[in-house]
Order: C-alpha cells, then sequence, then structure tokens
C-alpha cells in the first residue's frame, strides 16, 4: 500500500477498510500488471524517477501477492500489442 511505500503510518480507517474488503471479498481478486517500457516521463503528477518506479513495481507486486491477487502480466511492447493483450483478458467471460 502506498502509506507503507512512503514510510507512513496506516491509518485506522485505513485498516479498518482494506479489513472489510478482504472480509468481504469486494475487490477484483486479478489485476492487469503492465510492465515498464524503459523509461518513465516525469509530469506535474508522476514526480518518480524510472529507478523509483521499478521499486514502486517491485513493491506492488509483493503486495498484491501478499493480499492473494492474481497478476496478469501485460508485457513491455508496441501500443497495439498491449492494447490487444488487455482486450483479450477484459473481454474473457468472469468466472
Amino acid at each position: 500500500m502506498l502509506a507503507t511505500y512512503l514510510g507512513r503510518p496506516v491509518s485506522r480507517a485505513l485498516m479498518a477498510e482494506i479489513r472489510r474488503i478482504t472480509a468481504e471479498e469486494t475487490y477484483e481478486r486479478q489485476v492487469l500488471f503492465v510492465r515498464n517500457l524503459g523509461f518513465c516521463e516525469p509530469t506535474s503528477a508522476r514526480r518518480i524517477s524510472f529507478q523509483e518506479s521499478l521499486v514502486f513495481a517491485t513493491f506492488h507486486e509483493q503486495s498484491y501477492r501478499a493480499f492473494g491477487i492474481a497478476r496478469v502480466d501485460i508485457p513491455a511492447g508496441a501500443l497495439a500489442n498491449r492494447v490487444a493483450a488487455v482486450s483479450s483478458v477484459i473481454s474473457r467471460p468472469y468466472a
């Protein structure tokens, strides 16, 4: 979770919500994990270096694993290939 990554305390409200959604299973058990393209373009909203983005991606993978969420890897590559990979996943019947 972002608070942990940033070294900030996790609030009681956030922990309560995590417990609730975990108990009620109100979230998707599968996420699309789009692999990096080898760069990270800084913007006014994205203030992270490429190296930091790699650490953040690893942190996300570990967090998903800890919560029992399955990752569907979308490999780096041409935009059309990534769109096709995402489309093939989201068009599958929900199990």
